[in-house]
């Protein structure tokens, strides 16, 4: 007897979800007897067509989403055709959203040619009066802005020299924009050098004055500040304030992440959160700010750890798989998926270098039998 198209769906849907019952595996097992179902169900369920156009659902209607494939089933079979109806799997947490009609058939030839590279020296430069600099693209060593803000560049750093800038036009803030898979350094004009990591910015004046030097930061960046012990050097960054006269600190201060993580490598640091609380930092040391009720711990840091993103490496000690991946993936500009949510939470400790292939990185973290990964084009699943 013919089993109802909308049953075999649902089994389906419950498959994926790994929801199946004996009963219900049995049901399935015996659908997929015929060739011609197992074929369907084989290039519908694949992780490479699943991930080959993807987006970041978490959950979607299945019951709507397997009505429309239920269309297709129920007439003359025509395998091409229903694979191009056939839904797009996110699988964030196993199961996703299904986008219907948009997904090209999986090319595994294309796939073989696509290189996942590492970050490189690569920013934008915003004037504070509009003018805009791509500091990848623009081989230019000099740069004057209309308000005679002067800036240098070799192929990694930014000097900024306000020596001729006018005198109405000091305060206003230029910023310093790194992409994802771009890092860059700047000097400021006070002697200040300020190396941003990935997708992270740095808002300066054209020019310090008053009785402060003060920045605006985002995303993750290392200071290594000029000393003056009359001029103090104050950083903002989403709730957190550090005021120093001279040292060098690390700024953690992602908008995707819960925590602003401020750390001390040299000198001294005074640490307040919005509400006026105030931690005075020692060398080694780290405050955590939680963004939701800006409250602030102390606690002792991993400085190599910490710092390696700055030296060309990455240091993961005892991190959970999920922290390494989005750091990855800020890294090498990759999109990744967690197929089995409950692996998101093992730690892994990792020393590598930031410069080599992602995929040495991933082969030694499957080394410990803990992970798994598969790659198609630029998007990585852990399983």
């Amino acid at each position: 007897m013919r089993k109802s198209n909308n049953n075999i769906s649902n089994l389906i849907v419950r498959y994926l979800k790994g929801k199946l019952d004996e009963n219900q595996k049995k049901e399935l097992n015996l659908w997929l007897e015929v060739p011609r179902n197992k074929q369907l169900f084989d290039e519908i369920t694949t992780k490479e067509r699943i991930l080959n156009k993807s987006t970041s659902y978490d959950v979607f209607n299945s019951e709507k989403a397997w009505k429309q494939i239920d269309q297709k089933i129920s007439v003359k079979i025509n395998y091409r055709r229903i694979l191009a109806y056939a839904a797009v799997i996110v699988l964030p947490l196993a199961i996703g959203f299904f986008i219907l009609n948009q997904v090209p058939k999986y090319n595994k030839e294309m796939a073989q040619f696509y290189e996942i590279k590492p970050g490189e020296f690569n920013a934008k430069l915003y004037f504070a009066n509009g003018e805009v600099v791509d500091l990848k693209k623009d081989t230019s060593s000099r740069f004057r802005s209309a308000d005679n803000l002067v800036v240098e560049k070799d192929s990694e750093k930014l000097k900024i020299n306000s020596d001729l800038m006018e005198g109405g036009k000091r305060n206003k803030l230029n910023r310093i924009v790194t992409p994802i898979g771009g890092e860059y350094e700047v000097e400021l004009p006070d002697g200040t050098v300020v190396k941003l990591n990935a997708d992270s910015y740095l808002e300066f004046p054209s020019k310090f004055s008053g009785k402060e030097r003060r920045v605006v930061a985002k995303g993750e960046l290392y200071f290594d500040v000029a000393k003056n012990k009359d001029w103090p050097f104050i950083v903002e960054s989403e709730g957190m304030e550090l005021k120093v006269l001279g040292t060098e600190f690390n700024v953690r201060a992602y908008s995707d992440e819960k925590e602003i993580i401020s750390t001390l490598v040299e000198g001294s640091v005074e640490v307040s959160n919005s509400s006026g609380e105030l931690i005075r930092l020692t060398p080694d040391r780290q405050v955590v700010l939680n963004k939701s009720d800006q409250s602030m711990l102390e606690c002792k840091a991993n400085i190599e750890s910490v710092t390696a993103w700055k030296n060309g490496k990455f240091i993961f000690d005892n991190r959970r798989i999920e922290d390494i991946m989005y750091d990855l993936a800020r890294w090498y500009d990759v999109k990744v998926f967690f197929a089995n949510s409950k692996v998101k939470d093992k730690r892994f400790s990792v020393d590598v270098p930031r410069y080599g292939e992602i995929e040495s990185i991933l082969t030694l973290l499957k080394g410990t039998g803990e992970t798994s990964f598969t790659i198609n084009k630029n998007v990585i699943t852990v399983k």
